[in-house]
């Protein structure tokens, strides 16, 4: 008896050795390819951000080139210098309509002279010693050579938005157009990319300004600054606040926010400056970092000028990646079950039984709350659409499995006027409105489309089996119409969509068609009034 009871133990004792082996084994296999999957996911994250912010800025300079063209034109029948000037501040208001608060005012440097749109006596600029061809605008332009160019941005506390200057270097070598304009359509791009929970997302140039961030008291910060120089814009705050008066509340308001921002940013880089700069160091490469508490994986995208700061909590990126490490943990802990109550059938027989029916049931659970994940993953929340990630990869399904003969359009859509209606009536209002458009999008469509809203209030649709625009004209023309008349029967505002097409075919990449379907859509909204425009 003794004898059986010692082998009954030797027989335990290297059963959980071998289990312990295995789970260890299994752990390094799985954490490798799970380590992979996540630098995939940051990088793509990344890259997303990075192309929404490219169609943004490519947005500004669109809007410059109409500028410049409007000057050309009007230097060409009236070249005389107070002609030009007075058309400058004609079309102030004009442009002020076409960009809404997005623009912030033109000026120029034309036969020697310094001419703008404000209301500002020319006087004071002469006062102050201001030398147009000296300023970074006119300096940058002349090392554009023709150009379009951003002068570096900067933040404007006084009415606590990011401004820079889009300016250009004519044909004549003297010549120089610029536009100021508010960055704020990336503060809102920014805003409305969350897609795993308590990200963070930050943009910066060059010289390290911050000019995007999904926390806005990091707006106009700089990244590369040294922490000296940090501390010292928290003092420089500081004092501009003691020597505020307290009876001229908006003054005093900002100068208390902007404090408030400078610390906030400076306690950011304290406690974040070790954790850059190995993300610095690694560049394109995820890395674990601790953060506000808790452990973050970064990625650091560069791309030209810009850079693209990516954060996201560990723990909010493994949820989203359970079914590449819990489903095979779970099946290999279930194997191994199954194996070890096959060995020990004879003694334990009715119990493991129990036992492997309740983990089977568990099994089920699981595998069910992974399938509702997964799905709820891939849906917008306030539109139930497809969100971007989903309708990118149902897209570029459809691109692989396309005949060679087959064809399909994809619409990129924008509402007109969408930031009025949150202006005047409010973003609940707003939200109405998204859920009614996405509502008409999803009638008007067959179920062998595809359709998704990207973000705010930009949608996409993917209509398979045609190259004929007319169908596409034909679809935006409908949703149009039952817009206006559903929302006039819920006696609600509503909106025009304004839409741009490309034809797709098999081998095509997403995003090459999504760039020609963005361009098209450019050129439709210029009416700002259910435009269409195809590219090809």
């Amino acid at each position: 008896m003794e004898q059986l009871k010692k082998s009954r133990g030797r027989k335990l004792y290297g059963a959980v050795a071998v289990f312990l082996a295995v789970n260890l084994a299994a752990v390094i296999i799985i954490g490798v390819r799970e380590a992979a999957v996540i630098n995939r996911r940051m990088q793509q994250r990344a890259e997303d951000t990075a192309a929404q912010f490219e169609s943004v800025m490519e947005n500004y300079r669109h809007s410059f080139r109409l500028f410049v063209e409007m000057m050309r034109n009007e230097i060409k029948s009236s070249p005389d210098p107070d002609s030009i000037w007075d058309f400058l501040k004609g079309i102030d208001s004009t442009m002020l309509e076409i960009e809404g608060d997005t623009f912030d005012g033109l000026y120029m440097y034309y036969q020697g002279r310094y001419l703008y749109s404000w209301d500002t006596p020319y006087s004071q600029y002469e006062e102050t010693g201001y030398v147009a061809t000296e300023r970074p605008w006119y300096k940058d332009a002349a090392a554009g050579a023709g150009e379009i160019v951003f002068t570096p941005p900067y933040m404007s506390y006084a009415n606590h938005y990011i401004l820079t200057t889009l300016s250009q270097l004519q044909p004549d070598g003297e010549t120089v157009f610029a536009y100021d304009i508010k960055m704020g359509d990336i503060q809102r791009l920014v805003s409305s990319m969350e897609e795993y929970k308590k990200e963070e997302i930050l943009i910066y140039d060059k010289n390290g300004t911050v000019i995007g961030s999904t926390k806005e008291d990091y707006l106009g910060g700089s990244l590369l600054a040294s922490m000296d120089a940090v501390s010292g814009a928290v003092e420089a705050a500081r004092a501009e606040l003691e020597a505020a008066d307290p009876t001229d509340g908006e003054q005093y308001s900002k100068a208390e926010e902007q404090l408030r921002a400078a610390e906030v940013f400076c306690s950011f880089r304290q406690g974040f400056q070790p954790e850059f700069d190995r993300m610095a160091g690694a560049e394109s490469e995820t890395v674990c970092v601790p953060l506000n508490g808790g452990r973050y994986y970064g990625l650091l995208l560069g791309a030209g000028d810009y850079h693209f700061l990516v954060l996201v909590p560990v723990l909010s990126m493994l949820t989203s990646t359970l079914g590449y490490w819990l489903v095979p943990l779970l099946l290999l802990e279930l194997l191994l079950i199954y194996v070890f109550s096959r060995i020990g059938r004879e003694m334990k027989n009715r119990e493991l039984k129990s036992a492997y029916i309740e983990l089977g049931q568990t099994q089920k659970r699981l595998e069910l709350a992974l399938n509702a994940a997964q799905k709820a993953a891939a849906i917008d929340d306030l539109t139930g659409l497809m969100n971007f990630k989903s309708f990118r990869s149902q897209m570029e399904s459809c691109l692989e499995q396309m005949e060679d003969e087959e064809r399909g359009i994809l619409i990129m859509i924008d509402g007109d006027h969408f930031k009025h209606i949150n202006d005047r009536y409010g973003h609940s209002m707003g939200d109405e409105v998204i859920k009614l458009t996405a509502q008409m999008i999803i009638g008007r469509i067959r179920t062998v489309d595809l359709a998704s809203r990207l973000h705010g209030d930009e949608f996409a649709i993917f209509v398979s089996n045609t190259a004929d625009y007319t169908v596409a004209r034909g679809i935006i023309g409908d949703i149009n119409h039952s817009i206006a008349k559903e929302a006039k029967r819920r006696n609600m505002p509503s909106i025009t969509i304004s839409a741009g097409a490309v034809v797709a075919k098999r081998g095509d990449s997403y995003a090459a068609l999504a760039k020609a379907a963005d361009t098209a859509l450019y050129s439709a909204k210029e009416t700002h009034n259910g435009g269409f425009a195809y590219n090809g």
